[in-house]
């Protein structure tokens, strides 16, 4: 198979990070004059471990009691800001400051702030939260792409953070998050997921990282370490398409997504043997992969067996078949390049 894209190299020595003092005056001044991106409210509400009024409640006590504020990572490379790391406290403190909750649950100011918005509470804890300082970690201009990566990835890893795909989202706002947004909402992959995918967590946004993932990059997929890995080198390898052929591969996926449909329609995607109707992931993965390396001629006769084929297809999912339950939820690079294998062969039966 052509390889269409070379692995990036990670270089220790490109990493470039300044260390800043910022009030949290300042910080909010950036929200307002745009220096500093923060998602819009639908994004905040698909997100995986939103923080809570109470949880956000008790980030600005702390603040209010003179406590020491965890250090920030944002990403300084290019206007506006991104947020790397401390999304939800800054997130806190700015819907905190647009009066959009109010106190709860607090423990030192509990006489004196409970239910309290911003604009109702003391002076002089106005001025203290404004005048607080937050120790920021800030990422240089100049620094390449991958390597801003793999500090989001390294920086989110422990505790309340947001998931893969989330980092993903925030990461290449700028460039591929918009067009991976559209796709999941595109008439062509709601009919094939037949609407099943829960955008909590994007998890729809998902399933088209993987697809890309699997198609740019099949042959890496033995080498990377994990899934994971895999899907964030997915979209370094797209976003290298960006200006050549991204638009030829927005429409193959589209005609992909159309191509399985009108080959299983109310199975498109889904474990048969399953109790519940949901898409399945791996099986989107091999499915999806299989039917985008056809041509239009393969394609063609292979619609035109389409009665047979799905016959043959439902037996798979019996006991001793590639799909059945069991073999369905074995994830290790084996077990997915295998099914790949079996369902490229079971395919071009046809063709």
């Amino acid at each position: 198979m052509k390889k269409e894209y070379d692995l990036p190299i990670f270089n220790p020595n490109d990493v470039d990070i300044r260390l800043q003092y910022i009030s949290i005056g300042q910080l909010e001044k950036m929200i307002e004059m745009g220096k500093l991106r923060i998602p819009e409210e639908e994004e905040l509400r698909r997100m995986s471990n939103t923080w809570s009024d109470k949880e956000r409640s008790s980030f600005i006590e702390s603040i209010m009691a003179n406590l020491p504020v965890q250090l920030i990572y944002l990403d300084g490379s290019k206007a506006p800001w991104t947020i790397i790391d401390g999304l939800q406290r800054i997130i806190s403190l700015h819907k905190f400051f647009q009066d959009e909750f109010v106190l709860k649950g607090l423990e030192y100011f509990h006489g004196e702030c409970e239910g309290l918005s911003f604009s109702s509470i003391p002076f002089y804890l106005k001025s203290r939260i404004e005048s607080t300082n937050i120790v920021a970690y800030v990422v240089n201009p100049g620094t390449p792409d991958t390597v801003k990566f793999n500090i989001f990835k390294r920086i989110n890893k422990i505790g309340k953070q947001r998931n893969r795909e989330e980092l993903r989202d925030a990461f290449y706002q700028d460039s591929l998050s918009g067009y991976i947004k559209d796709l999941a909402e595109s008439a062509e992959f709601l009919q094939a997921t037949h609407k099943l995918v829960r955008k909590k967590g994007l998890a729809d946004r998902e399933l088209v990282c993987r697809y890309f993932a699997f198609n740019l990059l099949y042959p890496f997929f033995e080498t990377t370490e994990s899934l994971d890995d895999f899907l964030d080198k997915g979209m370094d390898a797209l976003l290298t398409l960006f200006e050549g052929d991204f638009e030829k591969k927005i429409v193959h996926f589209k005609t992909t997504m159309q191509r399985c449909y009108s080959l299983l329609k109310d199975i498109t995607f889904i474990n048969i043997n399953s109790s519940r109707k949901r898409i399945n992931k791996n099986l989107f993965d091999a499915f999806s992969y299989a039917i985008a390396r056809l041509s239009e001629d393969g394609y063609q006769r292979l619609l035109g067996q389409v009665e047979l084929f799905n016959e043959k297809y439902r037996k798979l999912f019996e006991e001793d078949g590639f799909l059945s339950e069991t073999k369905l939820k074995q994830n290790s690079k084996r077990a997915v390049i295998d099914r790949f294998q079996k369902m490229e062969k079971f395919i071009n039966q046809f063709i």
